[in-house]
């Protein structure tokens, strides 16, 4: 396979705007296998057998009496970023309708404390992930403050594929989000865009997340 060197994968990310190449180090190798999906760097999607934006979607018991509304809202946050921001296009988003569904592959609801930064919500590398670029966990009050503490919202891993012996890239991204900051500017400008892989609409002078790939010479995934 060939290897890709971090400049190019800087040079695309600046490039593109595109989020998630969050790369980590691990010391164990994946087996080949015929026909497994591929890592893409061009455009949004990461995977090349993806053929659209698909976004999964969690709720949280506490919401499911009022289920309609949060997902009503949450396709609200879609589409307002569909139409404003101006790399919906370079990330190759306009070649089919974004999807929504209901339900996320894997183990649900995050439950323990999410501190923000560099967290991962999956177990290992892939050789076949998901057709959903991004999950999102939309929390009630109080699992929200059990699993983000006054956090508003986390971005995290959902998904990684190994590009290399030694390295993993991100290609699905987790938006842990409480269900209150749906339809609020910081949602629509900063957490939805960076939860599908864009640049913030409006980045806060000190940004609360990662706009260029992480690099880690020795750490383990999960770790």
């Amino acid at each position: 396979m060939k290897k890709v060197s971090m400049r190019e994968w800087v040079h695309v990310a600046a490039m593109l705007g595109v989020l998630g190449l969050g790369v980590r180090c691990a010391g164990e190798e994946a087996p080949e296998e015929a026909g497994h999906s591929h890592v893409v760097f061009e455009g949004g999607l990461l995977v090349s057998e993806r053929q659209a934006l698909q976004l999964c979607v969690e709720l949280a018991p506490g919401l499911e009496d009022r289920s309609e509304e949060v997902l009503s809202r949450l396709q609200a946050d879609v589409a307002a970023l569909e139409g404003g921001h101006p790399d919906w296009g370079v990330a190759r988003y306009r070649r089919a309708p974004v999807r929504l569904q209901r339900g996320c592959p894997g183990e649900g609801l995050p439950k323990r404390r999410l501190e923000g930064k560099g967290e991962s919500l999956n177990t290992g590398p892939t050789l076949a992930p998901s057709p959903f670029r991004t999950f999102v966990y939309v929390l009630d009050d109080a699992s929200a403050d059990a699993v983000l503490g006054g956090q508003e919202a986390v971005r995290a891993s959902a998904e990684t594929m190994r590009v290399d012996d030694h390295v993993l890239v991100e290609v699905s991204t987790a938006l842990v989000v409480r269900a209150s900051s749906l339809g609020t500017a910081s949602f629509r400008e900063t957490w939805l865009p960076t939860g599908v892989g864009l640049r913030p609409l409006n980045a806060p002078a000190e940004p609360a997340v990662d706009v260029m790939p992480k690099v880690s010479g020795s750490g383990e995934l999960n770790k």
